[in-house]
């Protein structure tokens, strides 16, 4: 959920529970004062009546109107003053029973002690409420809309500035140097955020170009010695007059320079590809690339007497033509190397799925770090890099990768409908 949705409707929520307490809270109220009203105008009542009987020692006349009834009845005793609200029928509605407001009280009359009755309608008292809930009902659901159309228009543009922010950091690109671009705003934490977004960027630019530079240099002075090295063991060997233990010191000294070679080689291949450095693209047919490189390998596979099996249907990727012929060479060479003497390997393409599967020895170590680098059997002469290489190009393009292990068969699984073309 988008934080702007969910400050909506956190925002929308909390709205509604303070307007529908607020509501509650004001009806009470109003009905209160409302009531009040009432009692003042049957208080008048009280006082009219008791001012004529102080005057003229008697009662006045019983009245029954429309909305005001006054009735008195013979009593023992005084009674307590007191308001109350009843429900009786009303002679001028056809008997229908309305609610009332009562004043009771006690008069003395000529030694005689009566119980007055003054009875309000709170029919106008209840039109008035009804009236004046609806008006504020209205006002509720008008406020609403209006607060959900603020929230929509205003609150999206007020937090553009965040969403272009993220946009960019989205499309940030260390290889390609284009700057971040922002929306001014007036508002501090976005322009804060601004700032140390434009910081780490820069920052992460910097380091970025330092370890490109460190890499390629490092490739390149390494390569230099590792060359003369390996040239001055050359001629060793062919001297004639080297005796053969000599001859098998420098051949384990020529395995070893070419084995520090290919992992130097490979470790920077990996640096590059982690810093995004193949960004040239075009359209690769992977059916063909794979027979191509069946061809590359035949000498290998008929040396180990391995049958190979296809069924590849036409699949073309938008990537980077030397890491595809990285990452088929890496896949395929595995599955020569770690296959038995007349072994067997399989190759399913689809759309949008490769299965290299091949024959070998079970693994020797844990098959979930068959990704890391430097995992490899103990009789392996690998660098143990090769699968991580392979691991790294597909998370730079987004496939899917995976290894699976049933009835003696290895297979690498890998998903790429993503980058179909």
């Amino acid at each position: 959920m988008k934080l702007f949705t969910h400050y909506s409707r956190i925002n929308i929520l909390a709205s509604v529970l303070a307007l529908v307490v607020g509501s509650i809270g004001y009806y009470f109220i109003i009905r209160t004062i409302l009531i009040h009203q009432l009692d003042d105008t049957l208080e008048v009542e009280e006082a009219e009546i008791l001012s004529h009987v102080g005057l003229k020692d008697q009662l006045p006349e019983p009245a029954n109107y429309r909305d005001q009834q006054i009735s008195f009845t013979p009593a023992q005793a005084p009674g307590d003053r007191r308001f109350i609200n009843i429900i009786r029928p009303d002679s001028f509605y056809h008997n229908e029973r309305r609610p009332f407001r009562q004043l009771i009280f006690s008069v003395r009359v000529g030694g005689q002690m009566y119980t007055a009755t003054v009875s309000k309608s709170e029919e106008e008292t209840k039109e008035l409420e009804k009236w004046i809930m609806l008006v504020t009902a209205g006002m509720i659901l008008l406020l609403l809309g209006i607060l959900y159309l603020a929230n929509r228009l205003l609150m999206r543009r007020l937090w553009q500035p965040f969403y272009q922010t993220l946009e960019g950091l989205r499309g940030f690109n260390l290889a390609s140097h284009d700057p971040l671009t922002y929306t001014p705003t007036s508002i501090r934490e976005f322009r804060s955020l601004q700032q140390v977004v434009e910081q780490m960027t820069r920052q992460i630019g910097r380091d970025y170009e330092m370890l490109k530079a460190f890499a390629d240099n490092a490739s390149h002075e390494m390569q230099t010695p590792l060359a003369i090295i390996n040239s001055k063991l050359d001629l060793m060997i062919q001297d004639q007059g080297l005796e053969e233990r000599h001859l098998h010191q420098l051949q384990a000294m020529y395995d070893a320079i070419s084995r520090l070679r290919q992992l130097n080689q490979s470790l920077l291949l990996l640096t590059k590809i982690g810093n995004y450095q193949f960004q040239q693209e075009e359209p690769v047919a992977l059916e063909s690339l794979i027979e191509k490189k069946l061809g590359q390998l035949e000498d290998l596979i008929k040396d180990k007497h391995i049958a190979v099996s296809t069924d590849l249907q036409p699949c073309r990727l938008q990537m980077n033509a030397y890491l595809s012929d990285i990452l088929l060479s890496n896949l395929l060479t595995n599955a020569i190397r770690h296959n038995y003497d007349k072994g067997a390997i399989r190759i399913g393409l689809k759309q949008d799925l490769l299965l290299i599967s091949n024959t070998g020895e079970p693994l020797s170590f844990d098959p979930t770090t068959i990704f890391d680098r430097f995992t490899k059997s103990a009789h392996s002469e690998g660098t143990g890099l090769g699968l991580a290489i392979v691991r790294q190009i597909c998370d730079n393009y987004g496939f899917s990768l995976a290894y699976i292990n049933e009835e003696g068969w290895h297979t690498i699984r890998i998903g790429f409908s993503s980058l179909e073309v």
